[in-house]
């Protein structure tokens, strides 16, 4: 009988365990479901400016919940680049918004700093907003570093870079002249990005894309609009 009382006490151990267990994962479960609840509530950005800061607080809710999830921040610090579309008069009426917009992505950028997503729209808001002084060619680098073949970033990233103070510079140059042989050889349904790119571009910037082309698809040249 007494051999019997070490099995029943396991028993119970092993029931207890379990049971733990079992409310560690519920837990989990309530944190991660939460979170992604308050992210899908902020997709829809259709109407304007009501749903856009609805879906900035929604996207700013599941990063709270789910506070060490750079994937969170990084969903909150893209919901605020609708900013980036505004015109002048309403982005110097929303001081407070573009702050907390930077903090956000400052924010993700530390839980994240392999997202290429964010290192671009943190280059796109320095770009526009002159943060720091007006040097997003750091932040823009980093995005070609981390995010090289994320072919869904050519389009805003391209423009970007063939105004940039960085585009003479021979390093930086081998990076954008990535992009540009990724669309002409495998992704010519992005064509556009480079008559947008070289439609805005800085001189330089302009010369470097005709040259670019010169190299990878001379007959795209009868395309590029006219010069600026």
């Amino acid at each position: 009988m007494n051999s019997l009382i070490p099995t029943v006490s396991s028993h119970k151990q092993l029931r207890r365990s379990l049971f733990m267990f079992a409310i560690v994962l519920a837990c989990q479960a309530t944190w991660l479901m939460t979170a992604e609840f308050f992210l899908s509530s902020s997709a829809d950005t259709s109407e304007r400016p009501r749903v856009a800061a609805a879906k900035h607080n929604a996207s700013a809710l599941a990063a709270s919940f789910g506070f060490v999830r750079g994937d969170l921040w990084a969903a909150s610090a893209l919901a605020y680049s609708d900013i980036l579309l505004e015109d002048q008069r309403t982005i110097a009426q929303s001081g407070a918004l573009i702050e907390r917009a930077r903090e956000v992505a400052d924010r993700a950028l530390g839980l994240a700093p392999y997202d290429a997503r964010i290192w671009l729209l943190i280059a796109r808001f320095d770009a526009r907003f002159d943060w720091l002084n007006g040097k997003s060619s750091a932040e823009l680098r980093m995005s070609y570093y981390v995010g090289a073949n994320e072919f869904e970033l050519i389009p805003s990233r391209l423009p970007l870079a063939v105004n940039s103070s960085e585009i003479g510079v021979r390093d930086f140059q081998q990076l954008v002249n990535h992009d540009v042989r990724i669309i002409v050889t495998r992704k010519r349904e992005l064509t556009p990005a480079i008559l947008t790119a070289y439609a805005s571009a800085s001189p330089i910037g302009q010369q470097f894309l005709e040259d670019a082309l010169k190299e990878f698809d001379p007959d795209f040249l009868s395309k590029l609009p006219p010069k600026k």
